[in-house]
């Protein structure tokens, strides 16, 4: 009864699905064709779109693994069991992409005149192929880990209930780069940008200088 439950909430997740997908897609077009929007932080956007179209698209194969549908889904299902990790990947990327987003705001607002602290359009598609590829090796072992099981109907990885040393290790180190320390980045980044714009008033302080430097210069 819980499988059709869940099959019913896949189905009732259509809607989502779709307009995730065409959302995602249309930010990623406007990036690429408008030639005004080619800046370090909508590139960044635009990546992070593309990982957010690629998790909503591997959505049906966590459901599929999740759950035994019978045969007519077994074949899926494994297929589903290691090609879930393209999903992993994809994540992991969002959650590196927003710390890297967060950093740039916060040296873009607090520390505008450090230009070798920024991001620019030599370096931009450097950071974002970083990226990626830091999400795909810490996603790789995901292929090794993901293993089916006919006896258990679902896919065994290393986010099941009895997971091996090798499993455990890799919990550790995804939730540490995927969550704990972009936690920490956002707490300390945002968290600075508040405290300068309503508190310490450096923020204001900072666009005052600036300002009177340029009427001196008229």
């Amino acid at each position: 009864m819980a499988d059709w439950f869940l099959l019913g909430f896949a189905i009732a997740s259509i809607p989502l699905y779709i307009f995730g997908i065409i959302g995602n897609a249309m930010v990623i077009r406007i990036v690429h064709k408008t030639r005004e929007m080619h800046t370090t932080t909508n590139y960044l956007l635009a990546s992070l779109a593309v990982s957010d179209a690629i998790t909503i698209f591997t959505f049906p194969m966590y459901i599929a693994y999740e759950r035994s549908f019978g045969p007519p889904l077994e074949n899926f299902s494994k297929f589903s069991c290691k090609f879930v990790v393209i999903g992993d990947i994809a994540t992991v990327s969002s959650a590196l992409t927003l710390t890297v987003i967060a950093v740039e705001r916060y040296h873009a607002i607090l520390k505008p005149f450090s230009s070798n602290l920024r991001l620019n359009e030599e370096n931009i598609k450097k950071a974002i192929a970083l990226i990626w590829t830091s999400s795909s090796v810490l996603g790789i072992p995901g292929f090794f880990l993901y293993v089916w099981n006919n006896e258990k109907a679902p896919c065994d990885g290393p986010w099941g209930s009895k997971p091996n040393l090798a499993s455990k290790i890799y919990i550790i180190v995804n939730l540490l780069l995927t969550t704990y320390i972009p936690i920490v980045v956002f707490l300390f980044c945002y968290g600075s940008l508040i405290k300068g714009l309503y508190f310490s008033n450096e923020i204001c302080t900072e666009s005052t200088n600036e300002d009177n430097s340029e009427k001196k210069n008229f």
